[in-house]
């Protein structure tokens, strides 16, 4: 075997094992909606930054690849309110997918955070202005990222997370709505 005979053979073993290597980390496909995501997804990790220029919410799609089925897959996410309002409520709805476990919610304005299968839905006490962390995106001691359930899914497999934000014109309107049915109910009732 001659010296470009060799080559030739290991450049095909090559990229032989290249194409049949199992892929490494979950890939974001597209997103969805005028707010700006920055993704940060790996191995068993779905990891991103969202950049709020309005409360439209967003619409992230992914695809599951192999080393992302050993266990659950870790979720965390830096929310950046460029808006400046205040928001209420964020939510994280799952389509294709599942929450296993909730993780970590920080803000300034104090977080609280439920969840079921598909929705976790955070409340801010105060109204939030600036960054929120949902699960642990820096890596701090004492906070731990959102866990969802890959259990029944393959390599290949997609699932979507949807971003939603309330607007603050909307949470206006129902307010006044609610306070009206109340003072309703209560007349009725005397």
């Amino acid at each position: 075997m001659n010296m470009n005979q060799f080559v030739a053979a290991a450049a095909v073993a090559m990229s032989a094992l290249a194409f049949s290597a199992p892929a490494g980390a979950v890939v974001l496909t597209g997103s969805s909606g005028a707010n700006i995501v920055t993704d940060y997804s790996d191995a068993g990790v779905v990891s991103f930054d969202l950049d709020l220029h309005d409360f439209s919410g967003a619409t992230l799609n992914f695809v599951l690849e192999e080393a992302d089925l050993a266990g659950p897959l870790s979720f965390n996410a830096i929310i950046r309110n460029l808006v400046g309002l205040s928001l209420h409520q964020l939510s994280f709805g799952l389509q294709g997918i599942s929450y296993a476990a909730a993780g970590s919610v920080s803000s300034f304005s104090g977080a609280e955070a439920s969840y079921a299968s598909n929705q976790a839905v955070i409340k801010f006490a105060n109204g939030e202005t600036a960054d929120i962390l949902f699960g642990n995106p820096n890596g701090d001691s004492g906070r731990s990222d959102w866990l969802l359930d890959t259990t029944g899914l393959s390599a290949g497999d997609t699932f979507s997370i949807v971003a939603q934000v309330p607007e603050p014109s909307t949470v206006a309107m129902v307010l006044p709505l609610l306070a009206g049915l109340l003072l309703a109910r209560r007349r009725r009732r005397a």
